[in-house]
């Protein structure tokens, strides 16, 4: 079995979210934390960044259309979602693409046919970030690529969705448009908060309680819900949990923090 497909399968064991995004190695890690924390040290100034979304939706027949309505209310739901953080999103409808082909609208993660669709409908990812929609299948939500990653394998970069994850979509309880709220905040930098679980470093964010399992559907408020030590409390209105889009509402301070500098560290041209 491939190491994405285990991750799938692991994911889907929650019975949440279902995010296909392949964690940095061990090594990868300890590299990005070497070069940002070099990026801080040198005291590089953040300027605001507005981020030009591509859209390039894949369909199959009528299956995975998505109406203009749904792409503005994407685009203000990212800008709500990142309000405060130096991130904003734009797009223009003139550059939209919709392609009908079966084998693309049916990708998997790190498949043929997820990397044959972004070459040839890719927009120049040093300047753009490209958000693809399709039926998917493995039973994930969507996924994404980390900020190091795009010098290495540019063609693949930019984050991929469920059509029916979008807002008004199909998807129950994910239909609110806040799977790509999650998955950008990988794209930028972001790991789960859940990330290496109680143990390690868990997501390299301070201010994100370590915490294990996942958080699913709509735990409530004031209790541990998996948090690992005591005293603290999971994230469990985090943009980077597993809950219901319902229930997603933050980014913490450290977390903007770490999207700043990654993108200034790997995404320098945006």
């Amino acid at each position: 079995m491939k190491d994405h497909e285990f991750l799938d399968e692991r994911e889907r064991e929650y019975n949440g979210r279902g995010c296909g995004t392949t964690h940095p190695s061990a090594p990868d890690i300890l590299s990005i934390n070497r070069r940002m924390l070099s990026m801080k040290s040198r005291g590089i100034p953040f300027t605001q960044k507005t981020i030009t979304v591509k859209f390039r939706h894949i369909l199959d027949g009528t299956r995975g259309k998505i109406s203009r309505r749904q792409r503005i209310d994407q685009i203000s739901i990212l800008n709500n979602a990142f309000s405060g953080s130096g991130f904003s999103f734009t797009y223009k409808e003139t550059d939209v693409l919709s392609i009908d082909n079966k084998l693309w609208y049916g990708m998997t993660h790190k498949s043929i046919e997820e990397r044959d669709a972004k070459r040839h409908l890719q927009a120049d990812p040093e300047y753009n970030l490209n958000f693809y929609t399709a039926g998917l299948r493995g039973g994930v939500l969507g996924w994404a690529t980390f900020p190091y990653e795009l010098s290495g394998d540019p063609i693949m970069d930019g984050v991929v969705l469920l059509d029916a994850s979008l807002p008004g979509g199909s998807e129950p309880k994910f239909n609110l448009g806040m799977t790509a709220v999650h998955e950008i905040g990988h794209w930028l930098g972001l790991y789960h908060t859940f990330h290496d679980g109680c143990k390690g470093y868990g997501d390299h964010i301070h201010d994100t309680p370590a915490h294990h399992p996942a958080n699913t559907g709509t735990p409530k408020p004031g209790r541990r819900n998996g948090a690992c030590h005591a005293g603290e409390l999971a994230p469990i209105h985090n943009y980077m949990n597993y809950v219901d889009d319902s229930w997603m509402k933050e980014f913490t301070p450290d977390q903007i923090d770490r999207m700043k500098y990654q993108t200034a560290t790997y995404r320098t041209n945006l």
